[in-house]
């Protein structure tokens, strides 16, 4: 759960994954996915906010569709007041640094896949001699480091990580799981188990028990082309999906057309054909996993009858954020994720990890 409160202290400003309290003065906002925990303030009275002073919201072209779906009933504003920048795409911005100045500054801004969700990204931020990154909520496998363009420059042929004065960093997981199996392991898993329910009788169907509304969507795209079927998935986020290429071709509204379901109804309320024996349940979740073996990708539960646990994250573990650290050696570290009883202890992580 983010803790952060909006404010990147080197450029006073603007405002990112927060929108209430103080940062109503900014003069400029950035979205970096659509959770709630990155949307506080985030409501009509923002969106009617930014036409009143002229203001914008900046996000991925993914994002602004949730939030089409989401605010619809105010979406001229939407579609007007907030901006959407295309990956690896370096924009120049125009901000206030002073809400009592009508002065403004010049602020670069990159946008760069995070790896979190659909339209998750990261912020690179550039403006005199400072170079800050925002990485919102984020998993990158460290082996693509290299590859992302804009997270490294060039020399004599040769590549070499940006040199950061500031990471703002999504530290979810950096006390609770050391090592996290990847999501294409544990999706792996997940094939196979529900490979072999649904081989067992064309009555056999599967819910995924997914904990957010929208986060899940790889998931959903694996599944789907592996065991080719459609995912069944809740008309209000199903509206955004098929606005969305890559992902309206693996969901569905229509119950009948899937036998796998991610409509968040745990009892088949949307099959009244289909008999309680005949549903394997799902549950791809990390926190179930505090404290135990993250080797163990999949078991079955203990208490709860055909149900499948699965190891499935979407942050970065301890291993991953130490590899992270060491690769760019920012010069400081922001935790975006600290709750007061546990700040010792992350920033103290941190530190050893930075030696």
């Amino acid at each position: 759960m983010s803790t952060f409160i909006g404010l990147i202290k080197e450029i006073p400003g603007i405002s990112v994954d927060c929108f209430d309290r103080e940062n109503i003065n900014s003069s400029v906002y950035f979205l970096s996915h659509c959770h709630f925990d990155h949307m506080q303030g985030l409501n009509d009275a923002f969106f009617d906010h930014l036409k009143q002073y002229n203001k914008y919201l900046y996000c991925s072209r993914i994002t602004k569709v949730f939030l089409e779906n989401k605010y619809y009933k105010n979406l001229r504003n939407v579609e007007t007041y907030v901006k959407d920048i295309e990956v690896e795409e370096k924009v120049c911005i125009e901000y206030r640094s002073n809400s009592n100045s009508e002065e403004t500054d010049i602020l670069f801004v990159t946008f760069i896949s995070a790896g979190h969700c659909p339209g998750s990204v990261m912020f690179i931020f550039e403006k005199t001699n400072k170079l800050i990154l925002y990485t919102g909520d984020f998993r990158i496998n460290p082996s693509d480091y290299r590859k992302i363009k804009s997270l490294n420059y060039y020399k004599d042929f040769t590549v070499f990580p940006k040199k950061f004065d500031n990471v703002y960093l999504d530290t979810t997981f950096l006390i609770d799981f050391i090592h996290l199996p990847t999501r294409i392991e544990s999706i792996n898993v997940m094939c196979k188990v529900v490979k072999e329910w649904l081989d067992e009788s064309p009555r056999k169907v599967v819910i995924l028990e997914c904990s957010a509304l929208y986060g899940s969507e790889f998931l959903y795209m694996r599944l789907s082309k592996s065991l080719k079927t459609l995912i069944h998935v809740k008309d209000c986020v199903y509206n955004s999906y098929i606005r969305i290429p890559e992902l309206a071709c693996h969901v569905t509204n229509n119950p009948l057309d899937a036998r796998i379901h991610a409509c968040m109804h745990k009892l088949m309320k949307c099959r009244t054909n289909v008999l309680q024996q005949d549903i394997l349940t799902i549950v791809p979740s990390v926190r179930k996993w505090k404290g135990r073996d993250t080797s163990v990708v999949g078991e079955w539960d203990e208490i709860r009858e055909k149900t499948f646990n699965v190891c499935y994250s979407t942050h970065a573990s301890f291993n991953e954020l130490k590899e992270f650290i060491q690769h760019f050696k920012p010069k400081n570290i922001y935790a975006c994720v600290c709750p007061k009883n546990e700040e010792k202890t992350i920033y103290r992580l941190l530190d050893e990890i930075r030696r």
